[in-house]
């Protein structure tokens, strides 16, 4: 939709209109109300001089004519006689108040006499509502105007029916100008309607200020209404709906003047974990910084906005790829410093995809689908920002088809585990094995890690895929355990497990039905879980090791948990997450941290495992350390079963019996 809003000198939305449109509806309305009083007191006082002057006539009708007047002064044109003696009459007693004129009619119209005698012996214009008022009783009020000569005037006639007995005998007709009645009118009536008018305008003013208050309020209301239904509520950036309006915009705009713009879409690494681990309140704190951050680092011309969660989406006007690129930098470059979210010091990184228009989509939908596929390719690939490949699309399209095929691959042995061996440093002996979850699909053959774990995530069956790794984990470690090589196997755990009060027992069950003792099974964990609610992890870890099995932080370093919380828990080992080891081999920090860790575990009286050993030289500067034991592609990929089990067999060193089998 288009959002024609303007803008107020503080920045903010408003409806130009509004006091406009109330000004003119109050004046209408005024102008209505000013009419109706104008009508209803000049009806009032016409109505209040018309009924003077009938009561007059019917007084006069009463009280001179039917004493005054026979039955045959109305059987036709009186007599001279008779007409001189009722001028006589009709002069003094009826020719009164502004009566100008007094005519007898008969019963059939004709005019037996009159005060103007050339009316006498005929019919005239009133002769129809002469006849007419013989019907009723009721006296016939006509005002219409009336020539007389060259002259226009409007006069006020009224019709009497005059009675003798119970039969009427004829009607009379008294004329007056109606020109002294409607001064009489006007002297009454306009003082009366500018009082009332004043007064109206006097409320009105008195109610203004109020109104034009309310107005005022009202226009803000609306305003906050509008900000609210157009930017999120938390960091004050537009929402989706005025995002996808700036992008109708902005490509409007690149198609007047062929030129390039683009979309791009961002989320946090991490930030699920650190919402669970740290608590709603710090995310959201990360997430309002993160803004302000994203803000800064953006044009003034470009719009960020806030489309849910951790996602952000950036609508921009480019000359090509490599502008996309540099702001992707630019956002970068404002993640290098921690976020301090309360006493904690947050390194947050965050994953980027962009399209262009028009080189990779001309319709919005399009565009921002295409960003979000180049987003989740920067996730899985950690590039940190990438362009959209239609290669990644297909990618994005595979995962979505794998999601309605996860479930029964949970039932019907489809997921299996391969084993990437545990080795000790010097000797190259295998003393465990690390199960990871693989999918031996039919079709695509064996999907690793990095794409089934998300397509797990998503379809919520992380539990379901513990389960079945675990029970496979131990099954083969009994079996073994009963060739006589026991050798203890690892299994990573999520957050929900460690959660799960029922967890131990399931463990406890899995390992009786497979005979397995407890000692051989590890269940690796990560820092960040054990801080999703410390209270609880603790006691379902505490409960494992009541068990008999070993636990292992998995990954450390790279959490938030602090040493009061790791000595208070029943751990066995310390894995040194593969960043520090990789980093070991180029930069003496890297080697400084994981010295530090070798001997926090020595004190602290646990096994530390150096994970990610990719190379002879990290290999060797390991042993120098004191390290012993490790894991990686240097020692030994992950590998089914029999093929650990052969290896296992041989009593080789890993090297040698494993050469470069490969996962």
């Amino acid at each position: 939709m288009k959002l024609l809003l303007s803008r107020g000198r503080d920045g903010r939305t408003r409806n130009p209109s509004l006091v406009l449109r109330f000004t003119l509806f109050t004046a209408v309305g005024l102008a209505v109300t000013s009419v109706a009083i104008f009508l209803v007191v000049r009806g009032f006082v016409t109505g209040h001089a018309e009924d003077a002057v009938e009561r007059n006539t019917r007084f006069v009708a009463a009280a001179v004519l039917s004493r005054q007047l026979t039955p045959s002064d109305f059987d036709g044109p009186v007599s001279a006689e008779r007409r001189r003696q009722l001028d006589r009459i009709f002069g003094q007693q009826v020719l009164l108040d502004d009566v100008d004129r007094a005519t007898l009619y008969g019963r059939d119209g004709v005019v037996s006499y009159s005060t103007d005698a050339a009316l006498i012996g005929r019919p005239t214009h009133d002769s129809d509502a002469a006849r007419a008022a013989l019907s009723g009783g009721l006296i016939k009020t006509v005002v219409e105007p009336e020539h007389v000569g060259d002259a226009k005037r409007t006069v006020l006639k009224q019709v009497v029916p005059i009675s003798f007995g119970h039969r009427p005998a004829g009607t009379f007709v008294s004329s007056r100008d109606y020109a002294p009645i409607a001064r009489s009118i006007r002297a009454t009536f306009v003082p009366i309607a500018a009082v009332l008018e004043i007064l109206v305008l006097a409320l009105f003013a008195s109610f203004f200020p109020v109104l034009r208050r309310a107005t005022r309020q009202m226009g803000y209301h609306i305003d906050a209404i509008e900000h609210l239904a157009l930017h999120d509520s938390l960091t004050g950036l537009p929402n989706r709906v005025l995002f996808r309006d700036r992008i109708d915009q902005v490509l409007a705009d690149s198609r007047r003047s062929n030129a390039r713009a683009a979309v791009m879409l961002l989320d946090l690494d991490g930030f699920k974990e650190i919402n669970d681990v740290l608590g709603h309140a710090n995310g959201d704190e990360l997430l309002r910084s993160f803004s302000a951050r994203l803000r800064r680092s953006i044009r003034e011309t470009d719009t960020v906005a806030r489309l849910g969660g951790d996602e952000f989406g950036i609508v921009l006007r480019v000359d090509g790829a490599d502008d996309v690129l540099e702001a992707a930098e630019r956002i970068h470059g404002a993640l290098d410093e921690p976020f301090a979210i309360g006493d904690l010091s947050l390194d947050v990184g965050a994953s980027i995809g962009g399209a262009v228009f028009p080189d990779d989509a001309v319709d919005p939908e399009t565009l921002v689908r295409f960003a979000d596929v180049a987003m989740y390719a920067a996730k899985r690939s950690r590039s940190g920002v990438e362009l959209y490949d239609p290669a990644a699309d297909d990618s994005s399209r595979e995962a979505l088809a794998l999601g309605g095929e996860i479930r029964q691959a949970l039932e019907d042995g489809s997921i299996v585990v391969h084993f990437q061996p545990k080795v000790e440093v010097a000797s190259g002996r295998i003393v465990g094995a690390e199960a990871l979850a693989r999918w031996n699909h039919p079709q695509r053959g064996i999907v690793l890690p990095a794409v089934l774990l998300p397509v797990v995530e998503k379809a919520g069956v992380m539990r379901l895929l513990t389960d079945r790794v675990l029970r496979l984990a131990v099954a083969q470690a009994a079996a073994w355990r009963a060739a006589g090589r026991p050798i203890e196997v690892a299994v990573n755990i999520d957050v929900r497990a460690l959660l799960d009060s029922t967890f131990p027992s399931a463990v406890d069950s899995i390992l009786a039905e497979a005979g397995l003792p407890a000692e051989l099974l590890t269940l690796e964990i990560t820092e960040t879980s054990l801080m999703a609610d410390p209270t609880r992890s603790r006691h379902v870890a505490q409960e494992l090791a009541a068990i008999g099995v070993r636990l292992s932080i998995d990954d450390f370093g790279t959490g938030y948990s602090s040493l009061g919380h790791l000595t208070a828990l029943p751990l066995s080992e310390l894995k040194i997450d593969r960043s520090f080891v990789s980093r070991m081999t180029e930069s003496p920090t890297g080697m400084t941290i994981v010295r530090t860790i070798l001997d926090l575990g020595a004190n602290l009286d646990l096994a530390v495992v150096a994970e990610g050993i990719e190379s002879p030289r990290a290999r060797s500067m390991l042993l120098d350390l004191g390290c012993g034991l490790a894991q990686g592609y240097e020692l030994g990929r992950p590998v089914p079963a029999e093929v650990l089990t052969d290896a296992l067999g041989d009593g080789r060193a890993v090297d040698e019996a494993l050469g470069q089998v490969a996962a």
